[in-house]
């Protein structure tokens, strides 16, 4: 399966043409999502992949927070 850029998913997705789990597994993060999967006793599925991508959105921000933090950009 190839990889599509971050930003064709998105908008496939926001157009409904593709699913969370056709949008996880064609990005860059489909190891990752595999792993997590095994890890947390789950197959992938839509739902699980909704949730994945969720929670990867949240850690990002949470990095880009403290990075912002510790420069001193105080939004």
């Amino acid at each position: 399966m190839s990889v599509m850029k971050h930003e064709e998913l998105v908008e496939l997705l926001q157009e409904g043409r593709i699913g969370h789990l056709q949008f996880v597994m064609n990005g860059e993060n489909a190891q990752d999502y595999l792993d997590w999967c095994r890890s947390h006793g789950t197959d992938p599925s839509d739902d699980s992949a909704e949730f994945f991508i969720e929670q990867t959105e949240i850690d990002a921000m949470e990095r880009q927070l403290i990075d912002d933090e510790e420069y001193g950009l105080w939004l």
